[in-house]
C-alpha cells in the first residue's frame, strides 16, 4: 500500500448539473497506534482523477481515544450518473497538530466509486480497510459511508421554541438538570445529534432559548421525517441520564402551539409500565428561506480587505534567494503570490477597490518595533489601490525597514476589528475580511485568542496563510474548525467561527487551490455575522437598463 498522492487540494471547479449527496462515515475495530490511549482517528476523503493525481474533498472530524468512530461531520459532493467517481477514504491517527498527513499514522484506506456507494443496498456500502497487507478488517478495521441526497430545500430553517412540562431527574436532590438532543433518523436507523441546547437547572418544567435548524441537517429536507427529541438529565459524577423522547416530524411542529406525550426512549430497553414522562411544548416553530450571501451583495452590501504581512526576522534576510521575502526579478516570491490570487478574488467585489495594507513585526527606521503599522506610512488613512497598491508598497516596505520580531497578531487583528465596526457604522451594510500571510508561529497566543473572541462579535473574517516550513500548529488551533475559541482571560467563548487557515505548503505552493480553500468559510461567516444581529439585506440596487459598459468593469 502506498501512501496517496496529493495534487492540489481541493476539488477542481464544476459547474456542471448534478446531484449533491453527503456522505456519512463510520469505522469499526481500527488498528491502535498509541501506547497510552487509543487512536485518535480522522477520515480524509480523496477524489481520484483520470491520470491517478488525488484531490482533497473534505474530512471529518479528529475523535479523540476512540477505535470505533462514529464521524458527525459529513462529507458534501456532487454524484454525476453518466460518470465513474473513483474515490479514496483514508483513515488517519492524528498524533500531533501538523497539517502534513505524512506525519500522521496511516489507519487504513479503501478505494471506490460514488456509484457503488449510490448504489449498494440503501445507498450504504461497508468494507474492510486496507494496509499494507492488503484488505483485512482484523487487522485495520471496517469502514462504512451511507449516501443521502441533499435536497433543493436544505438551506431552509425552522425555528422553534420549546419547553418541557413535569421532566423527571434521577438526582437525590432537586429537579434536575435539563437539556435537549435533537437527532435526525439517518437512513440507515442510525441517529445522529444535530443540536444540543443549553442546560436549564433546578426546574422539572424548562423552558430553552428558542433556537434554528437546518432543515437540510434535521431531516434532509423530507418535512414528514420523525426527528427525535430526547430529554437528557446531567450528571456531575456519571453520565448524563436519559429520561425520555419524543418523535415528531417538522410538519407536525408547525402551526399554533402544541404538546406532545414524552416516551420511552426506543432504545431504553425498559419493560415496566407506562410511567408520567412529563410534556414537551412546542410554543412556536416556523421554517423561512434565510438570505443568501448573493442577496447581501445584490442590497449593497461593501466587502471591503484588509492585508497584513509579516515583517519578522524569521523569513530571511531579504537580500538572500533563501529568503522568504526574496524578490527575484523572474519569479515571485510566495507573499507576493499570496497577496496576488486572494486579493485579485476580493477585490472583485469591493466597488472602491481600495486595501488597507498593514505589516507587523519590523523595526522601524526611528528603532522602534511595530507590530501594526501601515505599509502607505499614513497611519491615518492606510488605503491603497488594488492589488497592485500592495505590491508596490510591500517593496517599498522592504528597503525601509528592518526585519525584527516577535510574531504578534494581536495588535493587527484589533486594528481590523475597529476599522470593521467603523465601516458598519451607521447601519451601513459593510464587512471586511483580514488576510494575515506569516512565515511562523506566534508569540502572544493569549493574547490573539483574546482578540479573535473579541471581533467574533464585528463584521470581521480572518484568513492567515502560512508561507514556509514552519508546521503551524497554533495556526490550526486558532481556526475554529474543532471548536469555538475560548478567551484565556475572560473565558468568553467565539460567537462564531471567524478565523480560516491555510498552509502554502500543504495545497503544494498552487495558488488557485489556496484561494479555494481560504476564502471558502467567507460566505458563510458573512451571513453568520448578519443572523447574529439579526440584519436583514436591503433591497436589490435599482440597475439601468441601458447598455453601458464602463471600461474598468470591461478590463475586469
Amino acid at each position: 500500500f502506498n501512501m496517496p498522492r496529493l495534487g492540489p487540494a481541493v476539488a477542481p471547479p464544476d459547474v456542471r448539473p448534478g446531484m449533491s449527496v453527503r456522505l456519512s462515515i463510520e469505522c469499526r475495530g481500527l488498528a491502535n497506534r498509541d501506547t497510552l490511549s487509543y487512536s485518535d482517528p480522522v477520515c480524509v476523503v480523496l477524489g481520484v482523477q483520470p491520470n491517478g493525481s488525488r484531490f482533497e474533498i473534505g474530512r471529518t472530524e479528529t475523535i479523540q481515544n476512540c477505535l470505533n468512530p462514529r464521524f458527525t461531520k459529513p462529507i458534501e459532493t456532487k454524484f454525476y450518473f453518466e460518470e465513474i467517481q473513483k474515490l479514496q477514504f483514508v483513515v488517519y491517527d492524528i498524533d500531533n497538530a501538523s497539517a502534513d498527513l505524512s506525519k500522521q499514522d496511516l489507519l487504513g484506506n479503501f478505494e471506490t466509486t460514488l456509484s457503488t456507494i449510490v448504489g449498494s443496498r440503501g445507498s450504504c456500502l461497508t468494507s474492510p480497510l486496507s494496509g499494507r497487507g492488503g484488505a483485512d478488517e482484523k487487522k485495520y478495521g471496517n469502514i462504512k459511508i451511507l449516501a443521502e441526497e441533499i435536497p433543493s430545500n436544505a438551506d431552509d430553517e425552522i425555528k422553534l421554541r420549546i419547553c418541557g412540562k413535569r421532566i423527571p431527574t434521577k438526582d437525590w436532590i432537586g429537579k434536575g438538570d435539563h437539556y435537549l438532543l435533537i437527532k435526525r433518523i439517518r437512513a440507515d436507523g442510525v441517529l445522529e445529534t444535530v443540536h444540543k441546547t443549553e442546560v436549564v437547572s433546578g426546574t422539572s418544567n424548562p423552558v430553552w432559548a428558542p433556537f434554528t435548524l437546518k432543515v437540510g441537517n434535521v431531516c434532509m429536507g423530507k418535512l414528514d421525517q420523525k426527528i427525535v427529541f430526547e430529554f437528557m438529565d446531567e450528571n456531575t459524577v456519571s453520565a448524563d441520564s436519559l429520561m425520555g423522547e419524543v418523535r415528531v416530524s417538522v410538519n407536525e411542529l408547525l402551526g399554533a402551539t402544541k404538546t406532545f406525550r414524552v416516551q420511552k426512549a426506543h432504545d431504553s430497553g425498559s419493560r415496566g409500565p407506562d410511567k408520567d414522562l412529563g410534556e414537551m411544548t412546542v410554543t412556536s416553530a416556523e421554517i423561512y428561506h434565510p438570505p443568501t450571501f448573493m442577496d447581501y451583495l445584490a442590497g449593497g452590501c461593501e466587502v471591503t480587505v484588509a492585508v497584513a504581512i509579516d515583517f519578522t526576522g524569521s523569513n530571511g534576510n531579504p537580500s538572500s534567494p533563501d529568503s522568504l521575502h526574496y524578490r527575484s526579478p523572474t519569479a515571485w516570491n510566495h507573499y507576493q503570490r499570496a497577496i496576488a490570487a486572494v486579493g485579485g478574488i476580493l477585490e472583485k467585489y469591493s466597488s472602491t477597490k481600495m486595501f488597507n495594507a498593514y505589516g507587523f513585526g519590523a523595526m522601524m527606521p526611528n528603532g522602534q518595533v511595530s507590530h501594526c503599522f501601515a505599509l502607505n506610512g499614513n497611519p491615518a488613512n492606510p488605503g491603497v489601490w488594488g492589488v497592485q497598491g500592495i505590491l508596490e508598497s510591500y517593496a517599498r516596505t522592504l528597503g525601509s525597514v528592518s526585519l525584527y520580531g516577535p510574531t504578534n497578531f494581536r495588535d493587527i487583528i484589533t486594528t481590523a476589528r475597529e476599522a470593521a465596526d467603523r465601516g458598519a457604522a451607521g447601519g451601513r451594510q459593510a464587512y471586511q475580511v483580514l488576510l494575515i500571510i506569516t512565515d511562523g508561529e506566534i508569540t502572544d497566543m493569549d493574547a490573539t485568542k483574546d482578540a479573535i473572541v473579541e471581533a467574533s462579535g464585528s463584521p470581521l473574517s480572518i484568513i492567515i496563510v502560512g508561507v514556509g516550513n514552519d508546521n503551524f500548529a497554533k495556526m490550526k488551533e486558532l481556526d475554529g474548525d474543532d471548536g469555538l475559541l475560548v478567551s484565556p482571560h475572560t473565558r468568553k467563548r467565539c460567537q462564531r467561527d471567524i478565523v480560516q487557515f491555510v498552509s502554502m505548503n500543504a495545497v503544494g505552493g498552487d495558488v488557485n487551490a489556496l484561494t479555494t480553500q481560504v476564502l471558502a468559510e467567507v460566505p458563510g461567516q458573512l451571513l453568520g455575522y448578519m443572523r447574529t444581529k439579526n440584519i436583514q439585506p436591503l433591497p436589490r440596487l435599482s440597475v439601468n437598463s441601458d447598455w453601458h459598459v464602463a471600461a474598468a468593469a470591461a478590463a475586469a
